[in-house]
């Protein structure tokens, strides 16, 4: 269903917006089972190497990976940066319910950007917990003036208590800041957490009210790629699975030039065109990282579950001169 005029004015006025019960169970299920199989096979990597003495299949889509990480730490952030895109994923980021909305936002033609991710946010996971930052932080300085719309699909309701996404509503008199990038620091910097992630520090943040993001399984949260926003911690006994998709016009710088390339999706010169899923999802966009999947006799270590990108250069770079 397309926006209404309403609300796509308050989606570029805010930077955000939530579109509650866009999708139905139904729909929603084959991402579920795409999920099981990919902790299923992570499961079993785990046991046959002997890193896991038990596999956990009693456990359910809510709470085995969490079981699995207690087990073998850094076995969430595998699934983070598992890599290869499952074709329920494919299906739903290219349906016509998303592009739909996504040609209002930013016209006819239509590419997915080579970043999508499946987020497991397991219970009282310090790694799980996303600090404030920018989409566009984590890319090639310049691809933040390419307008970059993502769609944020939680997999289960996102409440307060198992994490909900937060982002600022920018006050009037900051309006320059959403055409900037905003300093971004390396949060293993901090010495709190040893982790891959940006953060934005507090006296960086622009003035704005923080808007927390309660959400229904089958919602969505539009996002443009520099809008502040971060992740709250997990309190609950249940992994909070999400997934986010971005699109781009074609042509446009992405940020992930030289490492992979955006894939197309729509476009007006063939109503009939259909995506070359196959060929686009079998290289992995993970930066620095063996997609240890790939290789099934291949032992799991705990180094595997160690993340790097460009942004780490970037930013340490950019920090080092300021």
């Amino acid at each position: 269903m397309p926006l209404t005029a309403e609300q796509l004015h308050k989606y570029h006025r805010d930077g955000f917006l939530v579109l509650p019960d866009l999708f139905s169970e139904k729909e929603l299920q084959p991402l579920i089972d795409a999920i099981d199989e990919k902790v299923d096979q992570l499961a079993r990597r785990l046991y046959a190497g002997g890193q896991i003495t038990e596999l956990f299949s009693e456990a359910g889509f809510l709470t085995r990976l969490a079981k699995l990480e207690r087990a073998f730490p850094g076995a969430a952030t595998l699934i983070h940066t598992g890599g290869i895109l499952p074709k329920a994923f494919a299906e739903i980021w290219s349906s016509d319910k998303l592009l739909e909305i996504v040609e209002q936002i930013i016209g006819p033609e239509i590419a997915g950007h080579p970043v999508w991710n499946l987020r497991s946010k397991t219970p009282h996971n310090p790694l799980a917990t996303v600090p404030w930052h920018q989409d566009t932080a984590y890319l090639a300085e310049g691809s933040e003036r390419t307008f970059q719309p993502t769609a944020w699909i939680p997999l289960v309701d996102a409440n307060e208590v198992n994490g909900c996404m937060q982002v600022i509503r920018l006050d009037r008199s900051e309006d320059d800041s959403k055409a900037r990038v905003l300093p971004h620091q390396l949060e293993n910097t901090r010495g709190s957490k040893d982790s891959w992630y940006l953060y934005i520090d507090e006296k960086d943040l622009p003035a704005g009210e923080i808007v927390t993001c309660a959400m229904k399984k089958g919602s969505i949260l539009l996002l443009n790629n520099l809008v502040p926003h971060r992740s709250t911690e997990n309190h609950s006994d249940i992994i909070r699975w999400s997934i986010d998709l971005r699109w781009q016009r074609p042509g446009e710088q992405c940020g992930m030039e030289g490492i992979k390339e955006p894939i197309l999706m729509r476009t007006a010169k063939d109503p009939q065109y259909k995506p070359n899923w196959e060929q686009w999802a079998a290289r992995s966009r993970q930066v620095g990282l063996k997609d240890v999947l790939a290789d099934p006799d291949r032992p799991i270590t705990p180094s595997d579950a160690t993340v790097r990108g460009p942004w780490m250069d970037r930013w340490d770079r950019k920090n080092k001169e300021r």
